[in-house]
């Protein structure tokens, strides 16, 4: 490898890092480190013919693809996320931030326990009802969480409750680990499809304006949702 080449690694690593710890960070990407992130990875595919996994195992990249595939389906207008390069991206930018990688992680194996006690089978080999079935969960559960979070924050903010602030109102959700983590991968997987070639043509999106912040629409958002098997959270 030359100097040159091996300089624009580099350079290629580092954008990616940068652009993975943003998310960590803000929660937030705009549209042209999400198009890099695209770029790249097609890029790396049209080289070598196939995409070479850089952070998670076989198993939990199929178990991605499947999530990526309920979460923004295929429909008459569009592929789905996993057409769209979801699990790509999201492989792609967990191996540059150790936080994303070990959400992920985490969050792959939470999943795969729970639906073994539930129904004595991994996510990718159950059946496509029992799949949307845990989905719904913790869909449900986020909204539940959300709404102690929300209760908890009034009761802290009341004089009365003030020696007690720091003690919780109600117990977690029994899934409120696995819908953390739902919401992180129902986030970057709609951010990845609606960044991608595929979804900004599904947008109608023509790329004639210049965008320094990029969020997908909320009409987008409710679309993506209404195409999945379960609701919105």
């Amino acid at each position: 490898m030359s100097n040159l080449v091996a300089l624009e690694s580099i350079d290629r690593r580092a954008v990616l890092r940068g652009i993975a710890l943003a998310i960590t960070a803000s929660g937030t990407l705009d549209l042209e480190a999400a198009q890099h992130v695209h770029t790249e990875t097609t890029a790396e595919k049209a080289k070598t013919g196939t995409y070479k996994l850089k952070e998670f195992t076989a198993a939990e990249y199929k178990t991605l693809e499947r999530l990526a595939e309920l979460i923004v389906p295929a429909d008459k207008v569009s592929g789905s996320a996993k057409d769209a390069g979801a699990p790509e991206f999201i492989d792609t930018l967990s191996s540059q931030n150790d936080t994303l990688a070990d959400l992920f992680h985490g969050g792959l194996a939470w999943m795969e326990a729970e639906m073994r006690k539930r129904y004595n089978t991994g996510f990718v080999a159950a059946k496509p009802e029992q799949q949307t079935a845990m989905l719904d969960l913790l869909v449900e559960a986020g909204r539940s969480e959300a709404e102690r979070r929300s209760e908890e924050l009034v009761y802290q903010k009341a004089a009365v409750y003030k020696e007690f602030s720091n003690y919780t109102v109600k117990r977690e959700h029994e899934l409120a680990v696995g819908a953390r983590f739902f919401d992180w991968v129902r986030k970057m997987t709609v951010d990845a499809f609606y960044t991608s070639p595929m979804g900004i043509k599904d947008l109608g999106y023509l790329g004639n304006k210049a965008l320094s912040k990029y969020e997908v629409p909320k009409e987008a958002l409710d679309y993506a949702i209404k195409r999945s098997p379960f609701a919105n959270g």
